[in-house]
């Protein structure tokens, strides 16, 4: 699995968890809702790490505990490999 889709599925399954709405984790952390719903529904596969942090805070965990997840153990970063073959 690629390493953004590992990331956000694991903010889903916090918001999830929490019951947490797009709307609501944006008045948690101050990251626009549309920012988090692009990144939720892969429109766009990056994130921006300090609004990782954000979220990871507005979600009561720190980045430390979002990465200690064993899904990430096997997560690729699928373009940078491709990239890479290309040399």
């Amino acid at each position: 699995m690629d390493f953004s889709d590992v990331v956000a599925l694991k903010i889903k399954e916090l918001m999830e968890q929490q019951n947490v709405t797009t709307y609501k984790l944006q008045d948690l952390t101050g990251v626009y809702s549309s920012t988090i719903t692009m990144f939720l529904t892969r429109q766009t596969k990056t994130i921006r790490l300090e609004n990782l942090l954000y979220i990871c805070e507005g979600l009561g965990i720190t980045l430390s505990e979002f990465f200690a997840d064993e899904r990430f153990k096997n997560a690729e970063a699928k373009d940078w490999l491709k990239k890479k073959k290309e040399k």
